[in-house]
């Protein structure tokens, strides 16, 4: 009997911001806040791989609004030192999410905003193609 494998190709239309900082999640989280003038608000772990024996949990914080959501993850899961939302990209101790309409040149501004934030050590923009776990970011 012949076998067939299905291969599904999804639009990642988000936008992927990799910080390094040395300040707790929670401050981190609050002077984002502060400075962008939104509510960043503590969700549920966000559990990944839970069919494997290395699954655990993601912390994150939620904004949303009418146009936008914007969601920040810790990239290491506190339960698991092996599992990393983005492990191709494990130098990051936090990654923003950036969903809707709140994308492409907006980005950029967001980019520029965030520069100023006094507990961000360094923030880049991640090209999407260049990342194999993107899926991990589908919900």
């Amino acid at each position: 009997m012949k076998k067939s494998k299905l291969f599904v190709d999804f639009e990642y239309d988000f936008e992927l911001l990799g910080i390094s900082s040395s300040v707790k999640f929670h401050k981190l989280s609050w002077a984002i806040n502060n400075h962008l003038n939104i509510k960043l608000v503590k969700q549920e772990d966000y559990l990944l791989d839970e069919t494997s024996t290395d699954s655990g949990g993601i912390l994150n914080f939620l904004f949303t609004d009418d146009s936008c959501e914007f969601q920040i993850f810790r990239n290491k899961s506190p339960d698991n030192d092996k599992l990393y939302i983005l492990p191709e990209m494990s130098h990051y101790d936090y990654v923003i999410k950036i969903n809707g309409q709140f994308q492409t040149f907006a980005v950029q501004e967001v980019l520029k905003q965030l520069r100023e934030v006094k507990y961000i050590e360094y923030i880049a923009a991640i090209p999407l193609e260049r990342i194999k776990s993107k899926d991990n970011f589908l919900n």
